[in-house]
């Protein structure tokens, strides 16, 4: 891993990420889960993650879990 790789839809699902779309977009919004980016101009460019920071987002998750 290079640190520059993206995730799209399909990998946050695969990354076993159960939520829905509109969720992640909730999360999104409030600042809870790592901002998509489009990687073109188009407007049904699809939304892609760095796949650094859901792993990053996922490990908090993980300890936020596990804190008494």
């Amino acid at each position: 891993m290079t640190g520059k790789e993206v995730v799209n839809w399909k990998g946050i699902k695969a990354l076993g990420i159960p939520y829905s779309r509109a969720h992640i977009w909730r999360l999104m919004d409030c600042g809870d889960f790592p901002q998509a980016f489009k990687l073109g101009k188009h407007r049904n460019s699809p939304p892609v993650w760095w796949l650094r920071e859901i792993i990053e987002w996922l490990e908090l998750k993980a300890t936020q879990q596990t804190a008494p």
